[in-house]
């Protein structure tokens, strides 16, 4: 059996933007753009180490698809 990882990682991703979105709106109703991306940035990378593991995530970050 082999994990479908394309849908994992999306759903990884999704969660994170999602978590993101609502932990910056949480405390500020608007918050500035920089703030809300940086925010994003974090629960998707938090979210990405819950469901693969430490140098996987290091890899897909270098790769192209993702930027710093």
């Amino acid at each position: 059996m082999k994990p479908k990882f394309l849908v994992i990682l999306n759903q990884a991703i999704n969660e994170g933007v999602l978590r993101g979105y609502k932990k910056a709106s949480e405390h500020n109703e608007n918050p500035n753009k920089e703030y809300l991306c940086e925010t994003i940035e974090e629960c998707v990378l938090g979210s990405l180490y819950e469901h693969f593991e430490l140098e996987l995530v290091q890899k897909l970050w270098a790769s192209d698809g993702f930027t710093k």
